[in-house]
């Protein structure tokens, strides 16, 4: 990381957010030993299983760093547990006008607008088809219209281990202006009918009483629809001029006090009934440990990996193996993230309902995967 901190970072830095976004794909792109560069180790102790999805480890790509899902197994190999890639909706989207993302300097955040520019669900789809897989890979969708979300479902399913339901984008009006409980809950019923991969919702944040009332309601319906988990969270709405829309997405390291607090919210709603994916401002093991001791079973990293580089997921890992060999980890001080300190580490962090405590899901997949379930404590 010392080399990336030292070179690439400020390369990065120095361009434009899209171009150096690009730039960062189009090296995805190179016949690279992805595993030796990551250099992420394998620990047996870190095993889980996610809704029946067997994870080498809980750390997964957040949906958003590959919206086309061209870059998927390179992005594995750095030693994910999983990778998201998209959103995709049905048909190819541009996005919204540039600019549409705001760096903030020195506190680990930016914001986005880009408004969900992605290649389609058929070009999606041809993409997966003739790509290797490099571990499990779960592709994040939406759209406007419910045909559309079941279009785009029934054409990725084939190539993916599972999904992300993306219902809560704040880069798109109708993620915002619609009935979101009862497009949720339409969503579910009919997704529910055709779907034999697990299905997880992403939810928004929230800050306030209104919105934490909003959200929990959000995860009751996802949760009595059928859903194998929830991912906590989608980025904060904000405003600023710099964006051609005004406003959009915040993410980074801003979001990890709400994360925590989220998690362990949507927890109790659910009764630890349902596998929980932490999403917000991750950037070191100690993040993770917060996450996964307020009850998470697995942890997401977008910003992280754009700040810390290709090894921010082998030390993620390692600090977590040290954890569970009873090491001591310090605590997380980076700026942003209000003097919060990691929760009290449990050996059995990540845990959910037992088997026999669990509402049983829809069919096994093809190949006999398992399609539902909770998560298992690690290993």
């Amino acid at each position: 990381m010392g080399l990336y901190r030292a070179v690439a970072r400020p390369l990065f830095s120095s361009l434009p957010p899209e171009a150096a976004h690009r730039l960062a794909q189009s090296i995805l792109s190179l016949p690279l030993p992805w595993e030796r560069i990551g250099g992420t180790p394998k620990d047996p102790a870190l095993r889980t299983s996610l809704a029946g999805i067997e994870l080498s480890n809980p750390i997964g790509l957040a949906a958003g760093f590959d919206k086309s899902c061209r870059h998927l197994d390179a992005l594995g190999r750095l030693g994910f547990g999983y990778v998201i890639g998209g959103t995709i909706t049905r048909e190819p989207r541009a996005g919204n006008p540039k600019p549409r993302i705001a760096r903030y300097p020195g506190r680990g955040s930016m914001t986005n607008a880009m408004g969900l520019p992605n290649p389609g669900a058929e070009a999606a789809t041809r993409t997966l088809s003739r790509s290797p897989s490099s571990g499990p890979r779960l592709a994040s969708i939406a759209d406007q219209e419910l045909n559309e979300v079941i279009v785009t479902h029934g054409l990725l399913e084939p190539n993916v281990d599972g999904f992300e339901l993306n219902a809560s984008c704040p880069n798109v009006s109708w993620g915002r202006d619609r009935d979101n409980e009862a497009h949720l809950a339409l969503l579910m019923r009919e997704l529910g009918a055709r779907r034999t991969r697990p299905l997880f919702v992403k939810l928004p944040p929230f800050r306030s009483d209104v919105e934490r009332r909003a959200v929990l309601a959000l995860a009751s319906i996802a949760q009595d629809g059928g859903a194998d988990g929830l991912t906590c969270s989608n980025s904060r709405p904000v405003s600023d001029r710099r964006l051609s829309v005004g406003a959009g997405g915040l993410s980074g390291r801003a979001l990890f006090p709400d994360t925590v607090r989220i998690v362990g919210d949507v927890r109790t709603t659910t009764e630890g009934a349902l596998p929980i994916n932490a999403c917000g401002g991750v950037f070191s093991a100690a993040d993770a440990l917060a996450c996964l001791d307020a009850g998470a079973t697995t942890v997401q990293v977008y910003t992280g990996l754009i700040e810390g580089g290709p090894r921010v997921v082998r030390d993620i890992v390692r600090g977590l193996s040290e954890a569970l060999n009873g090491r001591s980890l310090a605590p997380a001080t980076s700026p942003g993230q209000d003097g919060t300190r990691p929760g009290t580490f449990r050996r059995g962090f990540g845990t959910t309902a037992s088997a026999a405590e669990r509402r049983p899901g829809p069919a096994r997949g093809p190949g006999g995967r398992p399609a539902a379930g909770g998560s298992q404590a690690l290993r």
